[in-house]
């Protein structure tokens, strides 16, 4: 497959499920930086259709790791709960 000249990913095909179409979106990004947590609004990206991985830019993964490197520039924080699973004793 050759590369587009574009950086536009609309319509490819997804290297993941290699059945989906990828459709340019924005939306949450979920970023760990060392051992942080970092949640990052209206980051643009594609997203396959059928199984949903997601496709950034270099230049955005970039930024969201700018954004995560500088936490005394973020805008809210919240808490979350974290639980760890563990199988039942067999029976």
């Amino acid at each position: 497959m050759r590369p587009k000249k574009t950086a536009d990913m609309t319509g490819e095909v997804c290297v993941r499920c290699c059945e989906g179409r990828l459709e340019a979106t924005r939306g949450r990004e979920y970023f760990r930086s060392g051992q942080s947590l970092v949640i990052i609004e209206d980051v643009p990206a594609w997203v396959c259709i059928k199984c949903g991985e997601r496709y950034h830019h270099a230049r955005v993964y970039k930024k969201m790791r700018q954004i995560a490197a500088h936490k005394d520039q973020l805008t809210e924080h919240i808490s979350i709960p974290v639980a760890r699973y563990q199988e039942d004793a067999a029976a």
